[in-house]
């Protein structure tokens, strides 16, 4: 899964961990022969010893990362080992009290997170970021789409178009993303894959927390914020193929415990039809939907439903036929304005050729059954 990175970060924590550790317990171990040292003459040999082994416990307990975790599993660990080995006892506390020290006092920002809160840097200037791509597109920079931000060469924008595309995360921005992770220039490429990296990390805690409180309080609500989540996940851009399709069925199934869990709630099951729909899962989606069809709150988004699981199954005869069947009810209202365009298009557009339909359209429908 994608929140596999949060295991392997726990992982080399730990790993860390358990070499400061038995690198204290040698550590400890060469300052008693040393104090001890006495008469016995080969105690000096033995304190030396544990002293070489407790630097090198940095070595042998945590596995080597410079690429993946560069700093908790590669460079830690061989500056402890060599603090450690240069200075006995002082280095081994002194390098232990930085990285605690780090860890409680300070915040890890990357070269992405400078734009965080602006989208370009200057002395005097002050830019709100907006909330939407078509936004930013129309209202900030007018012609100039973000494209040819990052295909210019004034790297501050470079980097404030990245961070925006970042805090959009949405399946466009996500392509974007990509595409400058081939760019020319080193430190967008080196900004795209920040940007991509913090995303992923971003859903990978949403998806620990989420997942946290619906094993902790077992309730639709929090059943239905994990589905979210991993819906969410699903269409972000984010995931190949077989991980999209992991997330969109783990999504269906939270989706059912919330509704398992709460059956009074029709957002629940509507979402739930949605998630078949997208995960492919088209008889279970059409189930949903015709069931709900006698609800008269239901029965636009019901029958866009129909209308949208038909069209993405390519089963354009039975589209035709719903359509017809649509525009034979009522006018129905929609509360939802995206909902309400769907509902108007489906009513209003004919495509070019219904007029030219075949007498015998049953007979070419039956092909397509």
């Amino acid at each position: 899964m994608f929140f596999l990175r949060n295991k392997v970060i726990r992982r080399a924590r730990v790993l860390l961990l358990g070499a400061f550790a038995a690198s204290y317990l040698f550590e400890g171990t060469a300052l008693w022969f040393f104090l001890n040292r006495g008469g016995v003459f080969w105690y000096i040999y033995a304190a030396i010893a544990a002293h070489l082994i407790s630097s090198l416990s940095f070595l042998i307990f945590t596995t080597p990362k410079p690429r993946a975790l560069p700093g908790i599993a590669f460079y830690y660990p061989r500056l402890a080992a060599l603090f450690t080995l240069f200075m006995p006892v002082i280095g081994l506390i002194g390098i232990s009290g930085t990285l605690l020290a780090a860890r409680v006092l300070m915040r890890s920002r990357g070269l992405a997170e400078e734009y965080k809160e602006k989208a370009y840097e200057g002395k005097d200037m002050e830019v709100d970021l907006p909330t939407d791509i078509t936004e930013f597109l129309y209202d900030e920079i007018d012609v100039h789409p973000i494209a040819d931000i990052l295909s210019g060469d004034d790297m501050e924008m470079k980097r404030g178009a990245v961070n925006l595309l970042r805090r959009i995360g949405s399946a466009e921005a996500v392509n974007l993303l990509r595409k400058s992770l081939s760019d020319e220039n080193a430190e967008v490429r080196f900004y795209a894959h920040t940007a991509l990296t913090r995303l992923e990390e971003d859903y990978a805690d949403a998806v620990d927390k989420a997942r946290f409180r619906a094993e902790r309080y077992d309730s639709a609500q929090a059943h239905a914020e994990l589905a979210s989540t991993y819906r969410n996940y699903a269409r972000s851009g984010l995931p190949e193929v077989n991980m999209q399709e992991s997330s969109m069925a783990l999504a269906c199934e939270h989706w059912r415990k919330a509704v398992e869990r709460d059956q009074e709630n029709k957002e629940y099951l509507l979402r739930l039809a949605e998630s078949y729909a997208e995960s492919k899962s088209f008889a279970e989606a059409l189930h949903i939907y015709r069931e709900t069809l006698n609800d008269p709150e239901l029965e636009l988004e019901s029958r866009l439903g129909i209308c949208m699981v038909f069209f993405e199954m390519g089963n354009f005869i039975a589209l035709f036929e719903e359509v017809e069947k649509l525009r034979a009810r009522p006018k129905l209202e929609a509360h939802d304005p995206f909902r309400k365009l769907i509902y108007t298009f489906w009513l209003e557009n004919t495509s070019a050729d219904e007029e030219q339909a075949p007498e015998n359209f049953d007979e070419v429908g039956s092909e397509f059954a």
